[in-house]
C-alpha cells in the first residue's frame, strides 16, 4: 500500500523539482532578458539578427526595427529577429 510518504512519490517530486531548476527556470530567465533587450532597442545600437546579419538601428517602431547596413542599405525586420545588441569595444 503506497502512502503519502512512499519513496516512489518522493522520487517523482524530486525529479520534477530538479527538472524545473535545470531546464525551465533558466529558459524563463533567458526569455525575460530577450524581451527586456528588445524593449530597450534604440537608434544607434549595433545589433545582430537571428540570420547573422550585423547592422545599425536607424528606426524603431512598435514591432519593426529598421537596420542600416554597409553604405545606405536599409532593411525592415521584426523586432523578434534581433538576436543580440553588440557592445562597442572601448579604446584606451
Amino acid at each position: 500500500m503506497a502512502g503519502f510518504g512512499s519513496p516512489d512519490l518522493l522520487f517523482l517530486l524530486g525529479t520534477i523539482l530538479v527538472m524545473y531548476f535545470l531546464f525551465f527556470l533558466p529558459q524563463r530567465r533567458k526569455q525575460q532578458a530577450l524581451v527586456k533587450m528588445m524593449a530597450a532597442l534604440k537608434k544607434g545600437d549595433h545589433v545582430v539578427t537571428t540570420a547573422g546579419m550585423r547592422g545599425e538601428v536607424v528606426a524603431v517602431e512598435d514591432a519593426v526595427v529598421t537596420l542600416k547596413f554597409h553604405g545606405d542599405t536599409r532593411i525592415d525586420f521584426d523586432k523578434s529577429s534581433v538576436a543580440q545588441v553588440l557592445v562597442a569595444k572601448q579604446e584606451d
